[in-house]
């Protein structure tokens, strides 16, 4: 049926509106893209370190022990490292003795009771109940867990290693290597988080120039495009303040490290604050929708959203390279001095530069301002509210 065909209930029903077309498909696909790309530059280091001790414990324990197949010493090292910024030595020493005392118990087990789904039940119980013993970690315990299951299902003669303890020996070589990569290559967890930091802001500015150009094509399907692709870019504050907040945990217990302190205290706000920003945005696009049918307002409001991206861009160049955010505070103070809603003649538009003037409020703070420094840096509403 065609729309002409149905009723207007129909034709305009919140679930049609929602559905997904090729079009999104392809502007999520390409979001995820350069996400992806851009975790595979910052995460490239871990996983070549984390490669490097896995490749290093399975020449130990195949070369120097004699084993013929010893699988476990790179899984130890490889799931105690992982492929993350986040090396700190307890966390990966604690993942290690998981592995290992999963492994034990796996041994001890099977030699004794042989393998079967009983034993295999008995000795998960087991191995979670000694790691929860031992540590609070819950990594701890899941790979305990984990790797008694492997052990007790497998056959040890599999692995070339069917007398004694081979496969715990050979997960203890494992844990060992990754404890000493991550000693002796530590991870600087600011590079990750300046990282995201940029892409955060970077996406919140595709989408501001991708909403300015559907207005200015007069064009509803660019700006849903570039809706669809800040919904999808979540994930990525998300990530950042995740990081950010682990990372200043590990530095109260760390002294070396508390000399970073203070930048990973503003890191967390600008974190905070473009979670904030992000959700605006969102907000902002949606409501960009019906102007495509005011062209002149439309086109104003184009001009003050690109601007404001031209400063996000500037915003995520200063957290990449950890110079001082308030540089950009010049450009986003011109624009919230002409964000007057009465500048604009319909209430949409109105609505939109209200938005605007909430975003380019976070902004301000994210450059080091106060809530109530960025806001006195307004243009007067009158009466018009927030």
């Amino acid at each position: 049926m065609t729309d002409a065909g149905r009723s207007p209930q129909q034709a305009g029903s919140p679930a049609a509106a929602e559905r997904p077309t090729w079009r999104q498909a392809r502007v999520r696909a390409r979001s995820r893209m350069r996400r992806g790309g851009r975790r595979l530059r910052t995460e490239s280091l871990p996983i070549l370190t984390g490669a490097l001790a896995a490749g290093i414990a399975y020449v130990i324990a195949a070369y120097g022990l004699g084993h013929e197949f010893p699988v476990f010493a790179p899984i130890a090292a490889w799931v105690s490292l992982g492929f993350t910024h986040d090396r700190r030595p307890r966390k990966v020493a604690e993942l290690a003795l998981g592995v290992t005392i999963g492994v034990a118990l796996g041994e001890l087990f099977s030699t004794w009771f042989g393998t079967g789904p009983v034993q295999i039940a008995v000795v998960l119980a087991l191995a979670v109940s000694a790691a929860r013993l031992i540590d609070a970690g819950q990594m701890l315990a899941m790979q305990a867990g984990v790797q008694a299951v492997v052990v007790v299902a497998l056959p040890a003669d599999m692995f070339g290693t069917a007398t004694g303890f081979g496969r715990w020996t050979d997960a203890l070589i494992g844990g060992s290597i990754a404890l000493l990569t991550a000693v002796l290559i530590p991870i600087d967890v600011r590079r990750k988080a300046r990282s995201l930091a940029s892409s955060a802001m970077r996406e919140i500015a595709q989408t501001l120039i991708g909403v300015a150009h559907g207005l200015r094509e007069l064009d509803r399907d660019l700006i849903e495009d570039a809706l669809v692709q800040a919904r999808g870019s979540q994930a990525v504050i998300d990530e950042w303040q995740e990081l950010v907040r682990g990372s200043l945990a590990a530095t109260r217990f760390s002294p070396p490290w508390l000399r970073h302190d203070a930048e990973m205290t503003r890191l967390d706000r600008a974190g905070m604050l473009s979670d904030r920003a992000m959700r605006n945005t969102r907000v902002l696009a949606r409501r960009a929708r019906p102007l495509v049918e005011d062209p002149a307002e439309g086109r104003h409001l184009a001009e003050l959203l690109d601007r404001v991206a031209l400063s996000c861009q500037d915003l995520a160049a200063a957290h990449a390279s950890n110079t001082d955010p308030a540089i950009v505070r010049r450009a986003l103070v011109s624009v919230a001095e002409e964000l007057d809603p009465r500048e604009f003649a319909g209430w949409r538009a109105q609505t939109e530069v209200v938005l605007l003037r909430s975003l380019v409020v976070d902004l301000l703070e994210i450059s080091g301002m106060s809530g109530a420094q960025a806001r006195a840096e307004l243009a007067d509403p009158g009466s018009v509210t927030e």
